[in-house]
């Protein structure tokens, strides 16, 4: 047999041949990391409404700031999903029937998924669990959420057990918190510290009506003396029976507009809570005093008013060292109420503003410089145009037991004896088994949904 002599280029022809299939194989072994290898499989998370042969046929990639994430971000770490921009689909692609959603538990669930080896790219972003709605914070000086710390030396209501540092408030001229309840607008101050009654502090969602239910007095009782003027106790006010029994109810009934006990019947039938919605409303804990500074709304800062309204010290606050009253009439001041619907905070109102005038912060200056400060209330959307609105504070000053705070018309805090008509706007927490649905964005043509999980 005639052996062959090898030849150069038959050794140059089979190396181009091995490099390029080399090459192919790196290529596609990029590509499959690149899809594949930064989404895990998670084998014990819900899903819902998904036709899928198991729980390994949906990858998921987190990522925390964008920034790609071993581990899914937490409630806890103060991260929520952005729903805006997060997203599935088959090969990494965006598929708009697939819905995904984080629960405050960080629970995943994954809904419309009817084709294996999805993916799933969920973005989280600093913000909080509204309602179960993940809502991103806002960045400073927009409307939106933000993030509201509370000192140490800040006790949480009267009893402090379980106090959280942080409450989370929408502030601005006017942010995306509008919902729909009682088929009707309502917007969402925020996910606030309360007392329940069962006597821990816990963290629930408060709203206020977005318009008011018209001009009533806080109370016009004839106490002892002070003509007349009312009385500024909650517990005993003419409008805390008004919105805890006429309009909690839908019933008629007489409200007072007027001092001396000047009163009209008012009539909330068509306009009170209607049947279906009052077990959405939680009764809780109110706050009711000032802790005794004489100088409540005029030199202090929102967070100063913040820790004065939840004092624990006030039951004798009209009481002299001799135990004599000093507000002219014989009604003892207490520290708290329990009921369902109250009105807004001096606090609420302040939190509430994105506002900054001579490079100070709104929030952190005293009352008084509020005043004409059109920087202050015109990006705080719980100003009331035009018009002035009862808050559900007294004025502590034992000299003036028969004023209550309200938010003025030019802006600021002030006090008025509590027979004076002000603009009523109801307020109270929802309960925690209540829940935004999907539909919405919280704008105002387009307010939140709810919905309540029964068990």
């Amino acid at each position: 047999m005639k052996l062959q002599r090898f030849k150069e280029k038959n050794k140059k022809k089979q190396r181009i041949i091995v490099f390029t299939i080399a090459c192919v194989l790196l290529i596609t072994g990029v590509f499959l990391y690149k899809t594949f290898a930064s989404f895990q499989v998670i084998e014990n998370e819900d899903f819902i409404n998904g036709d899928i042969n198991d729980p390994g046929d949906i990858y998921f990639a987190f990522y925390k700031d964008n920034v790609i994430q071993k581990d899914m971000p937490k409630k806890k770490d103060g991260y929520v999903l952005d729903e805006s921009k997060s997203y599935c689909g088959v090969t990494g692609g965006n598929d708009s029937d697939i819905k995904v959603h984080v629960t405050e538990n960080d629970m995943i669930f994954v809904e419309g998924v009817t084709t294996s080896r999805t993916k799933c790219n969920l973005y989280f972003i600093k913000g909080a669990y509204i309602l179960g709605k993940g809502v991103p914070l806002a960045s400073e000086g927009e409307d939106g959420l933000y993030e509201v710390p509370h000192g140490t030396e800040v006790s949480g209501t009267i009893n402090d057990t379980g106090f959280q540092q942080i409450e989370y408030r929408y502030a601005g001229k006017s942010p995306n918190n509008y919902i729909r309840f009682n088929d009707e607008d309502w917007r969402i101050i925020g996910l606030v510290n309360v007392l329940t009654t069962n006597g821990t502090v816990e963290q629930r969602v408060k709203i206020v009506k977005d318009d008011s239910i018209g001009e009533y007095s806080w109370d016009s009782s004839l106490p002892n003396v002070d003509f007349g003027y009312g009385v500024n106790e909650w517990t005993e006010a003419d409008l805390k029976t008004e919105l805890n029994e006429y309009y909690l109810n839908s019933t008629s009934g007489t409200c007072y507009i007027n001092n001396n006990n000047t009163s009209q019947p008012c009539d909330f039938t068509q306009t009170g809570i209607k049947n279906n919605y009052k077990g959405f409303i939680e009764e809780v804990i109110w706050n009711t005093g000032t802790n005794g500074d004489t100088n409540f709304s005029y030199l202090n800062s929102t967070n100063q008013i913040y820790e004065l309204e939840r004092s624990s010290n006030l039951s004798d606050l009209c009481k002299s060292e001799e135990n004599d009253y000093r507000c002219n009439d014989d009604v003892q001041r207490k520290a708290s109420w329990q009921g369902k619907i109250g009105l807004m905070y001096p606090s609420d109102f302040g939190y509430a503003t994105i506002g900054v005038a001579n490079g100070v912060s709104c929030k952190t200056m005293n009352f008084d410089n509020w005043e004409n400060n059109s920087d202050c209330f015109d990006n705080d959307w719980l100003f009331i145009k035009n018009g002035e609105q009862w808050l559900l504070t007294p004025n502590s000053n034992p000299t003036y037991g028969y004023t209550v705070y309200y938010q003025t018309s030019t802006g600021r805090l002030g006090y008025h004896p509590a027979y004076f008509p002000k603009n009523v706007k109801p307020t109270f927490y929802l309960k925690p088994n209540v829940k935004i649905i999907s539909e919405g964005d919280g704008s105002e043509d387009n307010p939140f949904q709810l919905v309540q999980i029964l068990k």
